[in-house]
């Protein structure tokens, strides 16, 4: 995917059987309160021009989850209510254009970073 970085694959792909994948999420919602929570570690939206948020609370860094964008527009991905990505205000979006992906790490407390 443009903007990711792979990795070997073990043999056999031991990997891939452990990956926890959400296909066809339908970004809807324009806001931090009413994104649609991202709760795989890959998310991919293929339809919609709204929006997905990142976990709160409960989340152990470190963890990471990464962010597909297949749709024909840009989505906005949210930090938990209240957080942050990298150096975006608070409750702001990370807009992920159109055919990207992006991972989203946790840093603890209601802070994330992008990259990679």
């Amino acid at each position: 995917m443009k903007g990711m970085t792979t990795q070997a694959a073990p043999k056999g792909g031991e990997w891939l059987a452990t990956l926890k994948t959400n296909l066809g999420v339908a970004g809807a919602q324009q806001t931090t309160a009413t994104a649609i929570p991202v709760g795989q570690d890959l998310s991919i939206f293929t339809t919609g021009t709204g929006g997905c948020i990142l976990p709160g609370l409960g989340v152990t860094p470190p963890e990471e989850y990464i962010v597909a964008n297949h749709t024909s527009s840009a989505i906005n991905v949210y930090p938990p209510v209240g957080g942050t990505i990298g150096t975006l205000a608070q409750n702001t979006g990370y807009s992920l254009a159109a055919g990207s992906a992006l991972r989203f790490l946790y840093l603890g407390g209601l802070a994330w970073t992008q990259g990679g």
